[in-house]
């Protein structure tokens, strides 16, 4: 992979661009397995916050059959 393409893809991603300049550093100088550590690194961080994000959706959701539920008693 081109490391010019892979730094645009990264800061697509939303990588700072110091991250993404970092990747593409490791990729030129054909140290291609300490760039790979870096992007399962910044991977794990991704999955982080989308497990965070789902704690929070499975909350939402509670509340909302808790509403239901109460709303259906009232009934």
């Amino acid at each position: 992979m081109n490391a010019e393409r892979a730094r645009l893809c990264l800061k697509e991603l939303g990588c700072s661009p110091a991250k993404a300049g970092r990747v593409a550093e490791l990729m030129e100088a054909d140290r291609l397995a300490e760039a790979r550590q870096q992007l399962r690194a910044l991977r794990c961080g991704l999955m982080e916050e989308l497990h965070a994000c789902q704690r929070r959706v499975d909350q939402l959701d509670w509340l909302i059959r808790e509403t239901e539920k109460t709303a259906d008693a009232k009934r």
